[in-house]
């Protein structure tokens, strides 16, 4: 396996030249704005690579370097010596036909041949992508996991795109299917975040909506735990996520709040939080942000094999994003010291991370996630 990565910026082009004989690439990562560079650009990258999949997905900033941009592109190019490659995309995923478009896609990829794992670069605002995760779940053989994210720009929430061997747009799901037993794949997932205050049950919501807890308006109880931080709102509530699971010994998922109603007294949240699910807030300091980066890394495991070289793809919240401010580089270098500098670490900030969690239980299926850093290492033996 091999792996370069570079950057592209429309001012001053390639950071790195691209190979004067092209590499025999199979898959093609480039994170960028969401508006989309240049058709020539695309067609570069194209003409370069003609039989590589190039998956195209905006961030709210991307990780290259050990550092994070706003504006240049990062692409990477992957050679895998013995793995494959096998793309699906689906336009037009909404709220309504998430679940419907995750069965579909994860039907699609179960017919592969030693399938061993799934990236997913999806819509990162019309989805339900809890929904899409658990449809694709039902699908897939149990011991194939997927991870990815949601595609971002940043705290704007206003349109995001992805793309499969051309220009990006919205509504799209990119799904990458990897077979082949020469593939080693790892996954870490870890927030950083301390649980406070007593569990709660959701006893009345609406899809990413919830209006009561025990009863009680979701948004009061909110307000009385915050204290002054209340005053905030809703900027503050990024310090402060819900910490939902579905009954009592199931795995931990971090719901961020994007929006609060003081009439209705209800929170919307980045990700669906069922009536009957069990909530608990949460609140961090950056330290634990940065550490939590490190443990997810540290649970993904880094290159074990003979390969040349391997990729950690990181896929982080824009909301840890608005926490971390100027360290946000410091979770990408604490990444990288856990990695030892052995491998190719890139990623994005995304609306929305899929992994499976990190809390001790084998086999657990990816679920979505929030505020979370998220990581993938793929190498070969």
């Amino acid at each position: 396996m091999r792996v370069t990565s570079r950057t592209w910026s429309a001012s001053l082009g390639w950071s790195q030249a691209l190979p004067a004989v092209a590499d025999d690439v199979q898959l093609i990562l480039s994170f960028g704005p969401v508006e989309s560079p240049s058709i020539e650009w695309f067609d570069e990258v194209q003409h370069h690579w003609p039989t590589a999949q190039h998956v195209y997905c905006s961030g709210g900033g991307q990780i290259t370097d050990g550092v994070v941009q706003d504006d240049d592109v990062v692409l990477t190019t992957v050679h895998f010596d013995g793995a494959a490659v096998h793309p699906v995309v689906r336009d037009g995923v909404d709220v309504v036909n998430s679940t419907d478009a995750g069965e579909r896609i994860g039907a699609e990829l179960a017919k592969v041949s030693g399938l061993r794992h799934v990236l997913v670069f999806a819509e990162g605002l019309a989805l339900d992508a809890a929904s899409f995760v658990a449809g694709m779940n039902t699908m897939l053989p149990a011991d194939v996991q997927v991870t990815g994210g949601l595609a971002s720009n940043g705290i704007a929430l206003s349109r995001t795109s992805v793309g499969l061997n051309g220009p990006p747009a919205s509504g799209r799901v990119v799904a990458i299917g990897l077979s082949g037993e020469s593939l080693v794949v790892g996954t870490g997932s870890v927030g950083g975040w301390e649980f406070f205050g007593p569990e709660r049950v959701v006893t009345r919501a609406g899809m990413s909506e919830v209006f009561e807890l025990d009863g009680e308006r979701a948004l009061d109880v909110y307000k009385r735990y915050l204290g002054e931080f209340a005053k905030e709102l809703p900027g503050s509530a990024l310090l402060f996520p819900l910490a939902v699971r579905s009954s009592r010994d199931g795995p931990v998922a971090v719901r961020t709040i994007l929006a609060i109603d003081d009439a209705a007294g209800s929170m919307r949240f980045a990700g669906n939080i069922p009536e009957g699910s069990i909530a608990r807030l949460m609140r961090t300091t950056t330290d634990r942000l940065i550490d939590g980066a490190g443990q997810a890394a540290e649970h993904a495991g880094g290159p074990t094999t003979t390969s040349a070289s391997s990729l950690t793809l990181c896929i982080s919240c824009i909301g840890r994003r608005a926490v971390m401010r100027s360290r946000v580089d410091e979770e990408i270098e604490e990444v990288i010291r856990v990695t030892g500098g052995n491998s190719t670490v890139v990623g994005f900030y995304s609306n929305g991370e899929i992994a499976p969690p990190t809390d001790g239980r084998e086999h657990a299926r990816a679920v979505l996630h929030n505020q979370t850093m998220t990581i993938t290492t793929l190498s070969e033996r």
